[in-house]
């Protein structure tokens, strides 16, 4: 007779083929979590892993190495910390690496087209899920900033408050984590593999559990692996590539050898995940079966032009509304039940954000429908109604009004009709559907709570017409217009060059690129005086173009919870010139947008820099992200048009 002892235990597993035989036991459904950590040296969350992947994939015949792939750390290293474009020298205070600065947009490309590329054990959804800096996959992480903060007393005698407090002086959670770890590289290194399929199964997972499974996976961190599986609980790696579509339907249409059109329909339709895993299994049928469907949100056509651009007459001329577009969807099953959706432009839905809204998408005479539309509003002002503005509406959609403001949608596309896929018909035909699927609500137009109207238009025959009827919405307070060939298809998540508009160039969405420290003893002043904004440049990065000042407390109270939350101190100081000396501030990564008003464009004759004139920061717009923002050739365009008349 033998008896075994802990190394029998311990020889066995190291020469075992399979992990599902690794987790096993004699007379008992699984090992006590106790023994399979201290004694046999598994830790928590690699047993719960492997019991994950035997129930959710390969069975019992899953194997020892299911696990095996690059390291995480140089996954961190080689990766996300070239795409995170964090400044060398918070690189080197934080982990105290030398690096090279961050790679510009085409070394970006490069090293993410090499990185896909590579068998590094990882699947293609996995190699996107760490591009776009999303473990989940698409799906919520149950993670805030709060959670993280919990989750780090748990593992450290630091109390909230005393978190809190260092939190405020290195502007990031994720540096928290880092400072959290004695080194910069562990000894046992975790596998890039193991990292992300734990991190997928988390949201799956109670608070409890996901803190202790959290706690066993940091616990074999370095500093740099802390940091960012912080950034990837939050899902705010930072990478930039979310909304570069052109680039990833490019770089799957090379992979798998299909057309490059077809892909990004295809991402129009649905996510990139969904779109790898398809191309993956099935090839190019994997993309034939992605079609349109109620409640899965799409990206919108944007305007790709200004009407000065109209070659093509008659052209049709729709009034342009100072709201927020959104999507409305209805999806019906065979027994009635109706379920509703409003989704951004970012894909997000903000029905629940706008009271009454469902009830209005439900009464609209069809089973299944997507329409496109905008949210606007009309406001009580000086004896008349007028339309409200943007910031109005977004106040309105806030509870935090200065005046009571009537909430209308104006629906003028119908992408989606009871089963059928429109966007390939001309504007015309699509245009006839909706006004006869909307026209029955005109009867209960004023007991809606949110009346569902047709965007208003005419045809002109020229120019002049153009002018005319510009001048006639302007008048009545609205933005402008917009010109749209009534012949062509809906450009799914594209510029359309047939869509083109025209309003008054008195705002500019920019992002803020730093922060410069207040110097005043004002009462209202906050932490920052002011903000730097940039605008969009051709290659993906941001040309300082001005300073925002004249930020009250509260708007900067707002944007500093944004910057925390967000990690977006690069660590960087800068300076700006002033009447009153040089003053110091932070650069921001280019994350938040903002709108900003200003009253006209300077040309500077020494250095041929364009900058806005008495630039004022008019609202945040959570809704846009800084791929969105206006370009150095709008505010180029804009100057042009100043000095021409």
């Amino acid at each position: 007779m033998k008896t075994l002892h802990t190394n029998d235990v311990r020889n066995w597993l190291q020469q075992s083929n399979s992990l599902h035989e690794c987790l096993q036991s004699i007379g008992i459904k699984q090992l006590d979590h106790e023994y399979t950590s201290g004694t046999l040296g598994i830790p928590l969350h690699l047993q719960f892993l492997g019991r994950q992947l035997v129930q959710d994939n390969d069975g019992p015949s899953l194997a020892a190495n299911a696990l095996d792939s690059i390291p995480f750390y140089s996954l961190c290293r080689g990766l996300f910390l070239p795409l995170s474009f964090l400044d060398p020298q918070k690189v080197a205070q934080v982990f105290g690496l030398i690096v090279d600065p961050p790679p510009d947009a085409a070394g970006r490309e490069r090293l993410v087209a090499q990185f896909l590329e590579k068998d590094i054990g990882l699947s293609l959804v996995e190699k996107f899920g760490c591009i776009l800096g999303d473990p989940f996959f698409g799906k919520k992480s149950y993670m805030r900033r709060d959670s993280l903060l919990r989750l780090l007393t748990s593992m450290q005698l630091y109390s909230r408050t005393a978190l809190l407090d260092r939190l405020t002086h290195v502007g990031d959670v994720a540096v928290l984590f880092a400072e959290n770890r004695p080194t910069l590289k562990p000894e046992q290194p975790l596998t890039a593999a193991e990292v992300l399929r734990l991190l997928r199964f988390l949201p799956e997972q109670r608070s409890t559990a996901r803190f202790a499974l959290l706690r066993s996976l940091l616990d074999r961190c370095g500093k740099l692996e802390a940091y960012f599986i912080a950034k990837l609980l939050l899902r705010k790696a930072g990478f930039g590539f979310d909304y570069q579509g052109p680039l990833l339907a490019k770089t799957l249409a090379t992979k798998f050898n299909v057309h490059e059109e077809q892909v990004a329909h295809a991402l129009a339709l649905t996510d990139i995940f969904y779109v790898s895993n398809a191309l993956e299994t099935q090839g190019a049928e994997g993309l034939r079966a992605i079609h349109m469907q109620p409640l899965v949100p799409v990206k919108p056509a944007l305007a790709g032009g200004t009407t000065d651009e109209v070659a093509k007459y008659p052209v049709w001329v729709e009034r342009k509304y100072d709201g927020i577009r959104l999507m409305l969807h209805k999806s019906s099953d065979d027994r009635g039940s109706v379920l509703c959706g409003a989704y951004t432009r970012s894909r997000g839905d903000w029905l629940e954000m706008i009271p009454g809204l469902d009830h209005s998408i439900k009464l609209l005479s069809a089973q299944n429908a997507i329409l496109d539309g905008e949210l606007y509003g009309t406001t009580f002002d000086m004896d008349a109604v007028r339309p409200a503005s943007v910031y109005e509406v977004y106040a309105a959609l806030q509870s935090q009004p200065t005046r009571p403001v009537n909430l209308k949608y104006a629906a003028f596309d119908l992408l989606y009709l009871n089963g059928v896929d429109l966007t390939e018909l001309p504007l015309s035909e699509r245009r006839q559907r909706l006004s006869n699927l909307i026209a029955p609500l005109a009867m209960f137009s004023s007991s809606l709570p949110i009346p569902i109207t047709l965007a208003e238009g005419q045809l002109a025959s020229s120019k002049d017409d153009v002018n005319r009827l510009y001048q006639h919405f302007r008048s009545q307070g609205y933005e402008g217009v917009i010109t749209k060939d009534l012949s062509q298809p809906y450009c799914l998540a594209a510029r359309d060059p047939n869509w083109r508009k025209r309003k008054p160039e008195i705002t500019l969405d920019l992002v803020l690129v730093g922060a410069i420290y207040a110097v005043t003893t004002k009462e209202n002043a906050g932490l920052f005086g002011s903000y730097v904004i940039g605008a969009r440049q051709a290659d993906g990065s941001f040309l300082d173009v001005g300073d925002v000042a004249g930020v009250d407390r509260l708007r900067d109270a707002e944007l500093q919870t944004e910057i925390v939350r967000n990690g977006l101190l690069t660590g960087r100081r800068i300076e700006r010139n002033s009447s009153s000396g040089t003053r110091p501030g932070v650069e921001l990564h280019p994350s938040i947008v903002v709108t900003v008003k200003f009253e006209g464009i300077v040309h500077d004759q020494v250095t041929r820099a364009l900058s806005l004139r008495d630039p004022k920061l008019a609202m945040i717009r959570s809704d846009k992200s800084s791929h969105e923002a206006d370009t150095v050739s709008g505010i180029e365009e804009i100057y042009l048009r100043q000095r021409m008349g």
